[in-house]
């Protein structure tokens, strides 16, 4: 009722859905893409999913601000995974956005390991440690979350 309260408004609903949906630049689908094709990883025994981007991808791909925004939903919209993480290495520090479904808390990892916080199905944080070293530690932590993510 709202949105038809908007188009009666004079909102024209065609021109918004353009700009929030078919506004994208070539270089965002081609990260997009790469993303997927070669940065994705799957862990099936945690139904964990890892998208993990260097600084080189970053500036192969010429990413710009809120390019990388919503990658992490990818990983968690396949059917077996309970918890995706983005996790990208920024100039100064490398950065995670974790999303989780069902009562999985992706804020008290976030929290916990990697001085962050957030709502527990979505949450972030960051490290000073390299990126190899973030993935890592991130790795480690799962088993201690197995029983949650695998019901």
């Amino acid at each position: 009722r709202i949105v038809a309260d908007l188009i009666d408004a004079g909102a024209v609903n065609w021109r918004i859905h353009e700009l929030v949906y078919n506004s994208a630049s070539e270089n965002r689908l081609r990260f997009l893409g790469h993303c997927l094709a070669n940065c994705l990883e799957v862990l099936p025994e945690f139904n964990t999913a890892i998208i993990a981007v260097s600084k080189h991808d970053l500036e192969r791909f010429d990413v710009e601000t809120g390019d990388t925004e919503g990658v992490v939903n990818y990983a968690l919209s396949m059917a077996s995974i309970r918890l995706a993480a983005f996790i990208v290495e920024r100039s100064d520090r490398v950065k995670l956005s974790l999303r989780s479904k069902g009562e999985f808390p992706a804020n008290e990892i976030c929290k916990k390991y990697f001085n962050g916080g957030g709502h527990r199905n979505a949450a972030g944080g960051h490290s000073e440690d390299s990126l190899e070293q973030v993935i890592q530690q991130f790795k480690q932590i799962l088993p201690e979350y197995k029983k949650l993510l695998i019901q």
